[in-house]
């Protein structure tokens, strides 16, 4: 199998993963506060990612700064995206993040020189669509409120931590890469950290937090990493609007919550648009970025 056919076949089940936490946060929110979660989130996914973070300091220990820009990165988007929902709903938030399909390409542009083709600028087209059509959006949450500016600032981030995960991924070794961004991460988070778990937290939640943070994010963004040095950002921008087609199929399956005609319908958009999007080919560039 071409390297490339297997990127695209582990990116997808990184979505698949993303896509089954929606129902599982979902749960956990109406015991834990975000940040709460957020932190011991992190905080199992830096736990795991220690010794990779050691041996990766031998050797590279002149780029840290470099990668520990793709934690911020991470972390900030994640803050926003949490942060944004509590002054917008739900179906504008999916919708606003999935907007990096749009950032993506601007920025390939600017830092690693990739021109999109026709085909790839078609699929965007389909998946921002399809996004629209599964997020639910109508006429009536058109007007721009506080969440909405707040959950940009997520999807720019997204967009910028692909395009340079792409870059640093062909040079670097991506379990140190992966290690940086889950210590970062952590660390950003224990200012925000108000108060820690109650001693008497039930075992499941324990669970299912270190669930969250060693496969959705350490292991998550490994899997992101490694397909990152064989496909263009362009493509995995596409790929991973698939998130939200497996977030509403866990949805249905565990939540019982239905997709309209019109999700279905994005849904399969974006299908078509992921196929499209991996028969593309693109021509790159000279980076503009130095990753040594």
């Amino acid at each position: 199998m071409r390297k490339e056919n297997k990127a695209v076949i582990v990116l997808v089940i990184t979505t698949l993963i993303w896509g089954g936490t929606f129902p599982l946060i979902k749960v956990l929110l109406h015991r834990l506060t975000p940040m709460q979660l957020l932190t011991y989130r992190f905080f199992f996914a830096s736990l795991v990612s220690i010794p990779f973070f050691i041996k990766g300091l031998i050797r590279d220990i002149k780029v840290i700064v470099k990668i520990a820009l793709l934690g911020m990165l991470l972390y900030v988007a994640y803050y926003t995206q949490t942060v944004g929902l509590k002054y917008t709903t739900s179906s504008k938030s999916a919708f606003i993040t999935g907007l990096y399909v749009v950032f993506t390409p601007i920025l390939a542009l600017i830092f690693v020189r990739e021109k999109p083709t026709f085909k790839l600028m078609f699929s965007m087209f389909l998946s921002i669509v399809g996004l629209a059509l599964l997020s639910g959006i109508s006429v009536k949450e058109s007007n721009i409120n506080k969440g909405d500016m707040i959950t940009l600032i997520s999807a720019f981030t997204f967009a910028m931590q692909i395009v340079l995960t792409a870059l640093y991924a062909k040079k670097l070794d991506i379990k140190f890469i992966t290690a940086v961004q889950m210590i970062v991460m952590f660390l950003l988070s224990l200012p925000f950290s108000s108060n820690f778990l109650p001693v008497k937290t039930p075992i499941i939640i324990i669970l299912s937090l270190a669930f969250l943070g060693i496969f959705a994010n350490t292991l998550a963004i490994l899997a992101e990493t490694y397909s990152l040095k064989y496909i263009n950002p362009n493509k995995a921008s596409i790929l991973f609007t698939l998130e939200p087609v497996f977030a509403g199929s866990f949805a249905f399956l565990f939540l019982h919550e239905h997709l309209t005609r019109k999700g279905i319908f994005g849904a399969i958009l974006i299908l078509i648009a992921m196929y499209i999007a991996t028969r593309s080919k693109v021509k790159l560039e000279k980076s503009t970025v130095d990753v040594n």
